[in-house]
């Protein structure tokens, strides 16, 4: 009996220390609707922001530097054949194919020179972009599937909160009729109107009520803590608006609407995206991998001497070799976009057996809100009758209080069920690609 009694006051300290620390924790607080605790996790949510840092640096790569970059200019002097002299170049960048330089020579004697010539590549290929193409829209895609599922974070938090702020209530409730349960068994005991062991059976279930309170009041606590982390780093405390079960449907009929708009859309997900822009990005490396470079330079130069007429000329290279021969390198990008493509189907083929389950996913719930629907009206009029036989004297008030109790226990769930609903119909919107 004494270790019975310990063990009750033992959990009720613990679960009251836990409380009082929550509630110091919540100093400071922003009461926030569903909707706004979603949309504000996708503007504030750190990994949102690394993930949009990445599409900005991935931008700047595909725009790429301008070929003006790779332009230098050089100076330099010495000492030769009795005199000094000094000289200086600048060779300009134009275009992959192009390029121009100028060079002026000063000796002495007094002599001076300049020259300036231009250089054309007319085989060389154009800047390349199709590597950095596929970072940006790949960074893009990571981007898009993070604000979505972190949205779909952010409501299943903020609903998980209210769910537990019920389910606490709900076990004070129970914990404070089991007391005075069992605080009626003591009395009745007293004037014999029950056993020893039924006194015992009380506390027992008594200490399961305040057993059941700790573990709601952890689970709140967990479920809070999930939500402050999804605004990390952040000063402020977030705390959800209060909804009821009617305005919870009507989010839940509006997703409903939503799905309907995609009955005859292909279902995608992120890695599917991923792999068709892997076989955009070799089918471009392929078009730009000929049979045969050769290298072919056409260049000309205009000498300007201080003293003399000016001359100019004109020259040609042609050069062979055999790592100018692009076969293998056309073979191996022909496997690898074979490859590619039995990946793409696979992952489709993948993509749309989720999407079926998640269809059928969707069916399950709905029945478990329908068959919550049906319980919570068959309390509700247990309740009813009950009001009545209390009424007339045939309920006492603790008989009442338990019937009101679990009306109680079935709305949550009611709740419950229709909050799952609302869940996997988001899960089953992530299928497809927002317009």
């Amino acid at each position: 009996m004494n270790r019975i009694r310990l063990a009750a006051a033992a959990v009720a300290f613990v679960s009251l220390g836990v409380i009082a620390a929550w509630a110091q924790d919540l100093q400071s607080t922003v009461t926030l609707s569903i909707e706004e605790i979603a949309r504000q996790v996708q503007s504030r949510n750190l990994e949102i922001f690394k993930a949009a840092r990445n599409v900005e640096r991935a931008r700047k790569d595909l725009i790429g530097e301008p070929e003006l970059i790779d332009s230098s200019l050089s100076v330099g002097g010495g000492y030769a054949s009795g005199g000094w002299y000094g000289q200086s170049g600048l060779t300009l960048s134009l275009l992959p194919q192009l390029s121009a330089s100028a060079s002026a020579v000063v000796e002495q004697p007094r002599q001076f020179g300049e020259s300036i010539s231009l250089s054309v590549k007319p085989l060389e290929p154009s800047r390349l972009t199709y590597t950095e193409e596929k970072a940006f829209n790949s960074a893009v895609v990571r981007e898009r599937y993070l604000k979505r599922s972190s949205y779909l974070n952010a409501e299943q938090a903020a609903l998980d909160l209210l769910i537990g702020d019920m389910q606490r209530e709900l076990a004070r409730s129970t914990q404070e009729l089991e007391q005075r349960k069992y605080e009626l068994a003591q009395r009745r005991q007293e004037v014999g109107e029950v056993s020893f062991q039924d006194v015992q059976d009380q506390l027992v279930d008594l200490i399961k009520a305040r057993q059941e309170l700790f573990s709601t009041e952890q689970g709140y606590l967990g479920d809070w803590r999930t939500l402050q982390l999804l605004f990390a780093p952040s000063e402020e405390r977030i705390a959800v608006a209060p909804l009821s079960i009617g305005e919870l449907m009507e989010m839940v009929q509006r997703r409903r609407a939503e799905i309907k708009r995609f009955n005859d859309v292909e279902a995608v997900t992120e890695g599917l995206e991923n792999l068709r822009l892997e076989l955009t990005a070799l089918e471009a490396e392929l078009k730009a991998t000929p049979a045969w470079r050769p290298e072919l330079n056409l260049s000309t130069a205009v000498n300007l001497p201080y003293a003399y007429p000016g001359s100019h000329s004109v020259s040609m290279s042609l050069s062979f070799s055999p790592n100018q021969l692009k076969r293998d390198e056309r073979e191996d990008l022909l496997e690898d976009i074979e490859v590619k493509r039995m990946e793409i189907a696979a992952e489709t083929s993948a993509t749309a057996l989720e999407k079926s389950l998640e269809e059928q996913n969707i069916i399950l719930v709905e029945e478990a809100l329908a068959s919550a629907q049906v319980q919570a009206q068959w309390d509700r009029v247990n309740l009813q009758e009950g009001e009545l036989l209390f009424q007339q004297g045939g309920r006492t008030t603790l008989e009442l209080e338990q019937l009101r109790l679990n009306l109680r226990r079935t709305q949550i769930l009611n709740f419950q069920s229709a909050a799952e609903v609302y869940r996997v119909l988001g899960v089953y919107l992530m299928l497809f690609v927002a317009e």
